[in-house]
């Protein structure tokens, strides 16, 4: 029969190496995502881009930009800053 020694530190140190290794890929992939989602908009949102992030018909996107607290182009009628409407959703998720 063979016998198998196994070093407790080096086994431990693999294993991490190999934890940590899988937990850096899984957020490098969640940062792809993300930034795939977030930035395939472009940095001043239509009505339209606004329904395409929410899911939501033009109808709702129209009652929604009329809420005061929904951020809006100061000088420019129908459009709304991407990064502003993104927290904006975060803030009011529950």
């Amino acid at each position: 029969m063979t016998k198998i020694t196994i070093d407790i530190d080096r086994f431990e140190e693999e294993f991490l190496k190999y934890r940590f290794d899988k937990l850096i890929q899984a957020a490098y992939e969640k940062g792809v995502e993300d930034g795939r989602t977030t930035f395939s908009y472009p940095p001043v949102l239509k009505a339209q881009h606004v329904a395409e992030i929410l899911q939501v018909k033009m109808t709702t996107v129209y009652k929604i930009t009329q809420n005061p607290s929904f951020p809006k182009m100061q000088n420019i009628k129908g459009r709304y800053p991407r990064d502003k409407v993104l927290k904006w959703i975060e803030l009011n998720s529950i």
